[in-house]
């Protein structure tokens, strides 16, 4: 991706080496500094942030709107000939737990001068899920036929609304949320079943609603297979032992 920033007499332009990006990866790039005018400009400061905003939010141009991720200043000091130019690369390390896109709030990169959170040029980054936490949601869609009807970024976790298939395997259970994050390397999991069935009151049978919660956890040695392939096995295992709880008819 690359976008361009006009700060009278300097024209900024940044560079990304990809379009998409994965929790975990590095952003790598280039940042090009120009001077537009046909005097020397002295000092140059060029920052560049990793801001978690709300779309809504950021629109009102408060620098308080932005949560920053990570900061880094590729330029500093340098002066600048007329119609000159500097060139350097620059790199930035995502969080395995840092928030995912989705349709309200994003990552964005911002650039410019040295005070970028105020007035500054920004790109719009898109990143999706931990490879390993994409793999642990393809067991459910594809050996459990679960449908996923959204995923978005909590404070600390990404969330994800599951449905069942229809089938009478889960007679009782409308909805999962399941929360997800890798944290200083381990898979973290909690799941909370929305239930839908019946309970015994005396001789009598009636319809109760009732939520029910179940975690899991995995170290890197458990949900790593050699060459760091995910376990899909253990995976499934796992999975299957959560949604013990949606198999029972009556509770």
């Amino acid at each position: 991706m690359r976008s361009v920033f006009f700060q009278n007499p300097l024209e900024y332009q940044i560079q990304t080496d990809r379009e998409e990006w994965n929790q975990g990866d590095s952003i790598q790039g280039r940042l090009r500094v120009r001077n537009m005018s046909g005097n020397s400009v002295p000092s140059i400061q060029s920052s560049l942030v990793l801001a978690y905003g709300v779309r809504k939010e950021i629109k009102s141009g408060d620098a308080e709107a932005w949560k920053i991720q990570s900061e880094i200043m590729p330029i500093s000091g340098a002066n600048l000939d007329p119609q000159g130019e500097i060139n350097t690369e620059w790199e930035l390390k995502l969080n395995d737990d840092c928030p995912i896109t989705d349709k309200s709030a994003s990552l964005f990169l911002l650039f410019g001068g040295d005070k970028v959170m105020e007035e500054g040029g920004r790109i719009d980054l898109r990143v999706e899920l931990h490879p390993i936490l994409q793999s642990f949601l393809q067991t459910f869609t594809t050996q459990f036929k679960f449908l996923e009807k959204y995923r978005k970024s909590k404070e600390d976790h990404t969330e994800v609304k599951l449905v069942p298939p229809e089938s009478k395997e889960f007679p009782n259970l409308e909805q999962i949320l399941c929360m997800l994050k890798i944290h200083e390397e381990q898979l973290e999991s909690v799941f909370q079943f929305k239930m839908k069935g019946f309970s015994r009151d005396g001789e009598n049978m009636k319809v109760v609603k009732k939520k029910r919660e179940f975690e899991i956890q995995m170290t890197p040695d458990e949900y790593l297979l050699p060459g760091d392939f995910p376990n899909r096995q253990l995976f499934r295992e796992k999975i299957s032992e959560a949604l013990d709880i949606a198999r029972q008819r009556v509770f």
